[in-house]
């Protein structure tokens, strides 16, 4: 798509030129201007600043610029110029600004500009190394600011998302915590004695059972009535406690 823009503006300019000198005069003679690029970039920007604003969003970004056009001439005249965002802003690739230069007042041409906009936000990383399935504490992560771009949703920036759970794999002092990491520790080990609760219409039983798999909060796992010696399937409640799954 670049590469046909590119050659659409080539012939542009060869017609522009053919038709100027078909009347002698140069693209120079009919476009006398030079249109500031660097005022174009500037309200380009400012027109992203406002649109973050506006949407709300307080972390920090920087603004660069990505691709623009190396000259652009106009008629002689006041330039000024209508900027729109036509998919918005985004944190990861580009975003594209479309400007509309007008020549006092009056549409003269539209350009496509492209931007890169960092985002960054405060993560939290190991303070320590830290082990796979060891409980987190406070002491284990501090937060510090990072790049987070497309990939904000996995980082963890609130410390209740984290003391507690336990991690899937051990991580080196400053790597990030994601939330894919994250686990709730297990519970119950395979073959610690629990509590069976059965609930049917309103009524609550309870027996001792044996887990004969390990589990965490949530997790249907299977579990042994020791009077009975019937295998159930329940969902883990507390270290203690196994509810009855009833299909």
């Amino acid at each position: 798509m670049r590469r046909l823009c590119i050659l659409f503006a080539a012939l542009c300019l060869l017609a522009v030129g053919s038709v100027a000198c078909a009347y002698g005069k140069t693209a120079e003679d009919l476009y006398p201007q030079e249109v500031s690029l660097d005022e174009m970039e500037r309200q380009a920007v400012a027109f992203i600043d406002e649109a973050i604003k506006k949407s709300g969003d307080t972390r920090r970004y920087k603004v660069e610029k990505a691709s623009m056009p190396r000259i652009l001439r106009a008629p002689e005249g006041n330039v000024s110029f209508v900027m729109s965002l036509p998919y918005g802003v985004r944190f990861w690739g580009n975003t594209a600004v479309s400007v509309d230069v007008l020549v006092d007042g009056a549409p003269f041409r539209t350009i496509k500009c492209q931007f890169k906009v960092r985002v960054f936000d405060r993560v939290a990383v190991a303070a320590r190394p830290i082990m796979a399935g060891q409980p987190l504490t406070a002491a284990d992560f501090r937060f510090e600011e990072q790049e987070v771009g497309s990939r904000a949703q996995n980082f963890l920036t609130e410390a209740d998302e984290i003391v507690g759970k336990v991690l899937s794999r051990s991580l080196s002092i400053g790597a990030p915590l994601w939330r894919t990491m994250l686990k709730t520790p297990v519970l119950l080990k395979a073959g610690a004695p629990v509590t069976i609760i059965s609930r049917v219409n309103g009524v609550e039983v309870k027996m001792d059972g044996l887990a004969l798999e390990a589990g965490r909060a949530g997790d249907i796992i299977r579990v042994k009535n020791t009077a009975s010696r019937k295998v159930l399937r329940g969902r883990v409640l507390d270290e203690v406690t196994v509810e009855i799954v009833h299909n």
